[in-house]
């Protein structure tokens, strides 16, 4: 076993070990993730990671998060308040396809994002343009950090109440209601009215 030297400094702050490990922790250089998009980053706080609004994300909601951030770094974070994830690319990342409204809707109410909704349209359609709060947008404008405004007890509540009223509100919006198999809207035929139809 090798004696201990204290002039030796190749294990301490200043020394190799700690300069191998700045160089292996850092982000991909400039030059690599601008030549491989699968090289591109993005950076998270530590107050964000820790937050009530990112530590009580449902796993669709999670999800449905990093697939936006994949898309505002395909785009060189340089797209943020224009980013457009379709239902498809939220499913293919792992959202449950039922649940991907409501993950969008939870996203929202802790203020991680904003949404711009769009509309169908007559063959041309407009989708939703997604804002992450945490960084500066498209035109210049800072980070807004509205998931700071997100205290534990209006996380809490989310999941008790206004997950409910959401999911409420999204189907007065016209959509069709799935019809349960035990009320089928159309009552079944009798033997005499299948003797006429006959």
């Amino acid at each position: 076993m090798p004696e201990f030297n204290p002039r030796d400094k190749s294990r301490t702050t200043r020394g190799k070990t700690f300069n191998e490990i700045r160089k292996n922790s850092r982000p991909p250089s400039q030059g690599a993730a601008s030549a491989d998009s699968s090289q591109r980053w993005q950076w998270l706080t530590v107050e964000l990671l820790s937050s009530p609004a990112f530590r009580t994300l449902s796993p669709n909601a999670s999800r449905a998060f990093f697939r936006i951030i994949i898309e505002h770094a395909a785009h060189g974070a340089l797209e943020n308040g224009k980013l457009i994830v379709t239902h498809p690319q939220f499913v293919e990342h792992g959202v449950t396809g039922e649940y991907v409204a409501d993950a969008i809707d939870e996203l929202e109410y802790k203020g991680l994002i904003k949404i711009k909704r769009g509309r169908a349209g007559a063959g041309t359609a407009h989708p939703n343009l997604y804002t992450l709060t945490f960084s500066g947008d498209y035109e210049g404008a800072p980070a807004t950090n509205e998931w700071r405004k997100c205290s534990l007890e209006r996380c809490r509540r989310w999941d008790e109440v206004d997950r409910k009223i959401a999911k409420a509100n999204r189907e007065k919006l016209g959509r069709k209601k799935i019809a349960s198999l035990r009320n089928p809207e159309m009552r079944p035929l009798r033997n005499p009215e299948m003797r006429k139809a006959g």
